[in-house]
């Protein structure tokens, strides 16, 4: 029997809790283990929901994917704080509240727009070469620097003052710990917060009602398999297309570059109605970037 070439393309994959993104990465590579895979924007083994896996040439969209707006649905417990930001961690502060729903709501709107954020120290985050966790765990002291993100949206506030939980959803901009922006919260209310769940339902074009559950996923025919996998052509269909001559396409293939119009940075190339993959535009110039 012929088995079907893998196809490059990205799967939008529905996280499940308590595995690493690289989890699932590892998984996916097994079912094919001819190509490289990589994810796009890490979810911590709390978290659950939209983790767009990429496959062969698709890797090298990694940077581009992970730089999308992203939506998450955020649970949270108030009059308490944890040393990872959420419940995994251990308890270092506790207080008691005594604040209305509408004071709740009203400092957690103050969130919305440009600030500065400074990560957990529970993360992934490399100072001089070393992940922040790795001196968490030593009990090392080291300076997190703060970075811009942005918060474009918060809504669907939900309040149970009894069990003290709040839900929310936020929209965000690359780099934005929502575990960070839960702790920020809480002290901006007064009495602190720690995150309970997370689910991230957005990044970029990939919906959460348009994913599949990992382990649903894994129980597909290797054909269904890949038809589950979005090709590169068919995720950037809306963007422009530069249909290439002969001789233009053999002079792109070697790196020359050609003058084009274009308000999308990344564009289509194709040639006698053959899809060529695709290039990129930076000051009306265009460039060879994936080619399949």
């Amino acid at each position: 029997m012929i088995v079907p070439q893998t196809k490059n393309g990205i799967l939008n994959i529905d996280k499940p809790q308590g595995i690493t993104s690289h989890d699932v990465v590892d998984a996916i590579r097994k079912i094919f283990p001819d190509q490289k895979v990589g994810h796009t924007g890490t979810l911590d083994p709390l978290a659950t929901g939209v983790l767009p896996i990429c496959i062969g040439e698709a890797t090298k969209l990694s940077d581009n994917l992970t730089s999308e707006i992203k939506k998450y649905s955020v649970k949270m417990l108030l009059g308490v704080e944890t040393d990872t930001y959420d419940i995994t961690g251990r308890i270092v502060f506790a207080s008691v509240f005594n604040k209305d729903e509408i004071y709740i709501k009203e400092r957690i709107k103050r969130f919305i727009g440009k600030q500065q954020q400074i990560p957990p120290k529970y993360s992934a985050i490399k100072v001089e070469g070393k992940k922040l966790y790795q001196y968490a765990r030593e009990n090392k002291d080291v300076e997190i620097k703060p970075r811009e993100i942005e918060i474009y949206n918060i809504d669907n506030i939900k309040i149970d003052l009894e069990s003290k939980e709040v839900a929310f959803d936020v929209e965000c901009s690359k780099g934005t710990y929502i575990r960070s922006l839960v702790n920020d919260i809480g002290k901006k209310i007064g009495c602190g917060a720690t995150m309970t769940e997370l689910r991230r339902t957005q990044t970029g074009n990939f919906k959460i009602e348009d994913s599949i559950p990992l382990y649903g996923f894994l129980k597909l025919d290797y054909i269904d398999m890949l038809d589950r996998i979005i090709t590169i052509e068919d995720y950037y269909i809306e963007n422009k297309k530069i249909t290439l001559s002969d001789d233009e396409l053999g002079r792109f293939l070697n790196g020359v570059k050609f003058e084009v119009q274009s308000s999308d940075q990344i564009v289509r190339v194709y040639n006698k109605g053959k899809y060529i993959g695709l290039g990129t535009v930076e000051n009306k110039i265009l460039k060879r970037f994936i080619i399949e």
